[in-house]
């Protein structure tokens, strides 16, 4: 009898660890590559650290008292922001269009579905120096846009200070399309049928059924995208470092590429200090947009 009690108390706690053991692979991942680089940033951030010789003096908030006097700072900050504006409601529109046209019983749909998901799986580096050619004087976009009177001569939109963030957004929203075409797309194949047909009969366009149906009953999809778009908007760089390293005149400086830029000239102190700020703007920003969301699909149940 004790045998048996002390076997049943055994496999209680089998079960118990049972789920923790696969959890573990996750945790020391994101233990690994996560929370320790997190911790070692804002140990670095308090430190006036030399990284040639690995010591650092205590400063505490010295680091970011400086950081946010400086105007290099807030000029990334500034253009990451503008960044997210620009790239945020096309990366939440376009794909969501693409998912409604390829939803469609078309015959060679599931090729037009490969070609629109094509960019995402080609290398950024790729994709960067292909566009960086698009945009050059003597490539097709300066061409087009003089045709269309835009400019009077052949102009490269990445080298002038009004229009290379846009242009390096476009970039970004390109390599993009295809993925978030497919997290609307799974969202629309799991529409019901019934509501479609009901506003058919009574008399709904297919504009009308697409706001009034659609976009409503996408609002998870949306928040998804566009949370996902806010982290990988915050923390944009190759397209920008190979596209145009920064300029012109820090046009396209964001945040990452200051922090890259600080790393650099070995002033790690500043660049966690930037580090961490960025960490909490992306999280603050993703929540907000979580909120907003949910509101907006309470408003929609209700």
């Amino acid at each position: 009898m004790a045998k048996r009690l002390i076997s049943n108390r055994t496999n209680k706690k089998m079960f118990k660890m049972t789920p923790w053991l696969f959890l573990l692979p996750s945790i020391l991942i994101l233990g690994t590559f996560l929370i320790y680089p997190i911790l070692q940033a804002f140990h670095w951030s308090v430190l006036d650290y030399k990284l040639i010789s690995g010591t650092g003096e205590f400063v505490g908030l010295e680091n970011f008292k400086e950081l946010f006097t400086d105007k290099a700072f807030w000029n990334a900050l500034l253009n990451t922001l503008l960044f997210l504006l620009i790239v945020l409601p096309l990366n939440i529109f376009l794909p969501m269009v693409l998912a409604v046209l390829v939803n469609q019983k078309l015959r060679g749909v599931t090729t037009f579905r490969v070609l629109y998901y094509l960019p995402f799986v080609t290398p950024m580096v790729v994709g960067a120096l292909m566009w960086k050619m698009l945009y050059s004087q003597n490539g097709m976009i300066s061409d087009f846009l003089v045709k269309i009177g835009i400019f009077d001569s052949p102009t490269n939109l990445l080298v002038q200070q009004g229009t290379a963030l846009a242009a390096v957004a476009v970039i970004t929203v390109w390599k993009g399309l295809g993925y978030y075409m497919i997290i609307y797309l799974a969202g629309l194949q799991s529409l019901p049928k019934g509501v479609y047909e009901s506003a058919e009969i009574d008399g709904a366009s297919t504009l009308q059924q697409f706001r009034k149906i659609t976009v409503p009953m996408l609002v998870p999809s949306i928040t998804l995208v566009s949370i996902l778009t806010i982290i990988a908007g915050m923390k944009v760089f190759d397209e920008i470092a190979i596209a145009t390293g920064g300029g012109p005149a820090g046009a396209t400086t964001t945040l990452v590429i200051y922090i890259y830029n600080k790393f650099m000239s070995l002033d790690v102190s500043i660049a966690s200090a930037a580090g961490l700020v960025l960490l909490i703007l992306a999280i603050a920003a993703s929540l907000l947009q979580m909120k907003l969301t949910s509101k907006r699909e309470d408003d929609l149940r209700a």
